[in-house]
């Protein structure tokens, strides 16, 4: 069995350098890295051609986002993996320890049909700053969980989630081959990794996050919050309308569309939208005091 490590990359070429070297530290080394490298113009592919000959790097242009460039890494792999392989997707801003994919073989082989994710931690302080969520359409919330209140019952390391993002998650390659790819046409940056492991939970598959399957990120490295600490109506705009924000109307859309039971999805768009523009409007007033 191996794991097969699918990277989109665009630019900033020191985090995706660290990020290798933290892989390449591994000690389960069953592994094959594969980076789309779409549209870096810093000398990202260039820099791995010379100092990381082992990953499998494919070029593609800057029209794919995060969700073209994961699809490309996807379709590599599917051509390739055994039916036993697994496919880890992770961030380039992300890097990890020593026993990180050990931890995951060891993770699943006890469950071995589960869709499996890390904790994310602040790079700079060592701590947790994010376990998992639990969605609840009805309120439009995605309530945090923790081990100590929500862990497996017979497992006081794992807890499950109802969606996981793309920074850590470890899918069995049967999931890809069932479902198919993530969605780039209606989510081509933001909400792809949650709406596609919602839909992978529906068939079938839970979601695990593991205590000790850790991931070190640069949780500050978004460039939105530079648009959002800006106080014009240019800024608002980009903040609702570019395709590089969270907050994006039509992303918000299409992911509770798509996933959302129907009869609660009037209720959860007006709720989500009402508290994303709410949280705008209370971030610039806080900021401006």
């Amino acid at each position: 069995m191996s794991f097969w490590i699918c990277i989109p990359v665009f630019n900033r070429i020191a985090f995706t350098r660290k990020c290798l070297i933290t892989l390449r530290a591994q000690t389960f080394q069953g592994f094959k890295i594969v980076i789309c490298d779409h549209g870096s113009t810093d000398g990202t592919s260039e820099l791995l051609a010379r100092e990381f000959p082992e990953v499998i790097v494919i070029r593609a242009d800057s029209s794919l986002w995060w969700t073209g460039a994961i699809n490309v890494c996807v379709k590599y792999v599917l051509d390739r993996a055994a039916n036993q392989d697994c496919l880890l997707t992770l961030n380039n801003d992300t890097e990890v320890p020593s026993d990180y994919l050990a931890e995951f073989f060891a993770y699943h082989n006890q469950y071995p049909r589960a869709v499996l994710s890390s904790v994310t931690h602040d790079v700079t302080t060592g701590s947790a700053s994010s376990i998992g969520y639990r969605q609840n359409w009805l309120t439009a919330q995605s309530k945090a969980v923790t081990f100590d209140r929500h862990h497996l019952p017979d497992n006081f390391n794992v807890v499950e989630v109802t969606h996981a993002s793309g920074r850590g998650t470890l899918f069995p390659i049967e999931v890809f081959r069932a479902l198919g790819l993530y969605d780039e046409q209606r989510l081509p940056h933001y909400a792809a990794d949650y709406d596609f492991s919602h839909k992978a939970r529906r068939e079938g598959y839970p979601i695990y996050v593991c205590k000790s399957c850790r991931v070190y990120s640069h949780i500050d490295a978004t460039g939105m919050d530079a648009v959002r600490n800006q106080v014009s109506l240019k800024s608002f705009v980009s903040y609702f309308l570019s395709i590089r924000s969270p907050a994006n109307i039509s992303v918000r859309w299409w992911y509770g569309w798509k996933n959302c039971p129907r009869i609660l999805f009037p209720t959860y768009i007006t709720l989500d939208i009402f508290r994303v523009v709410g949280g705008y409007v209370k971030h610039v007033l806080l900021m401006n005091r």
